[in-house]
């Protein structure tokens, strides 16, 4: 297959993820893996880490921009893997028109240069739930019902990682542990204050014309008797300045995941998808270099959009979700 056959079929992930899944669920049924009994997996443990799962070998400099996304063959099949693995564990493989154009895969690399981005690229990241912002699945957003849920899962391939960089992560169920029964009554109220991630702030704001920030939102959800968590340091807050309980509960759980990290090196060729209702997740610092053959992973997004609304997709798209 040529490039151009290839990127002709990444851009219908759908399309891709169901011409590959069956031929993946055969083989793992011929080692005794029961197809449902991957999927329980996937939402009972914090995330599941695929070991060599791709050839890496790639034969470009590591970008330093989040896109474009160079087409290579370790690239492509990069990609490739990510789209089944999500549509093995019935997920779409989904991006949002808000966030990077609606890219379905973008560059996780250091930015050259000064500014927050640069700075934010190169430094670690403390625990949080990607696209903090939308709601989880099954709420509804109060500004739009269009606006579609977060994601299932934050998928991450590795391609290189020369200092073996750790991507961390923190079970829900650890973290909740160390904190008490008043504490979990308080992240489970209406009485915080989230404001999208830096990624979706700019576009959200072109398109709605003001400061997206959601009163009364709780981030703590009980589903099924499972917990799930929003969160992100950065645009998390309590409601009012008298909620001390609120804010305290808010403290002792970002205290709590600093004490439930667990660290993934992702070795070139692997793959890992982090669960985003039961994890949280970050990364050690990266360093200055950039480039070359510095650190790449490549980034994508699992959901099951089944119960989603026709209006909630971008039109004449079978990945882009709105806004």
């Amino acid at each position: 297959m040529d490039i151009g056959d290839a990127q002709q079929q990444l851009s219908d992930p759908v399309a891709l993820g169901q011409a590959l899944v069956g031929e993946l669920v055969h083989s793992l049924a011929m080692r005794g893996v029961v197809h449902s009994d991957l999927i329980a997996h996937a939402w009972e443990t914090p995330c599941i880490h695929l070991v060599g799962v791709f050839d890496p070998d790639v034969d470009v400099d590591t970008p330093v921009g989040f896109l474009p996304v160079p087409d290579t063959e370790a690239t492509i099949v990069a990609r490739a893997s990510i789209i089944v693995a999500n549509a093995a564990l019935g997920s779409s493989t989904i991006s949002y028109g808000s966030e990077n154009g609606g890219a379905l895969f973008v560059n996780l690399v250091v930015k050259p240069g000064e500014g927050h981005e640069a700075e934010k690229s190169k430094g670690p990241m403390k625990g949080h739930t990607d696209a903090v912002w939308l709601p989880v699945r099954g709420e509804q957003h109060p500004y739009d019902v269009r606006i579609s849920p977060s994601p299932d899962f934050v998928c991450l391939a590795g391609l290189r990682n020369p200092n073996q960089v750790p991507t961390t992560v923190m079970p829900l169920r650890s973290v909740l542990r160390h904190l008490t029964t008043d504490q979990l009554h308080e992240l489970a109220q209406p009485q915080y204050i989230i404001g999208p991630q830096f990624t979706f702030k700019k576009r959200l704001k072109e398109l709605f014309g003001f400061d997206l920030f959601v009163e009364g939102s709780q981030l703590l959800f009980w589903v099924d008797d499972s917990p799930w968590i929003r969160y992100s340091h950065s645009s998390t807050q309590t409601d009012t300045e008298e909620s001390k309980d609120a804010e305290a509960a808010m403290d002792a759980f970002e205290a709590a995941c600093k004490v439930c990290v667990e660290g993934y090196s992702l070795a070139p060729g692997d793959v890992i998808l982090v669960n985003n209702r039961t994890c949280l997740h970050g990364r050690s610092e990266v360093g200055e270099e950039h480039g070359a053959k510095s650190r790449w992973l490549l980034r994508a997004y699992g959901l099951d959009t089944t119960g989603l609304d026709a209006s909630q997709w971008h039109e004449d798209s079978s990945h882009i979700l709105w806004p």
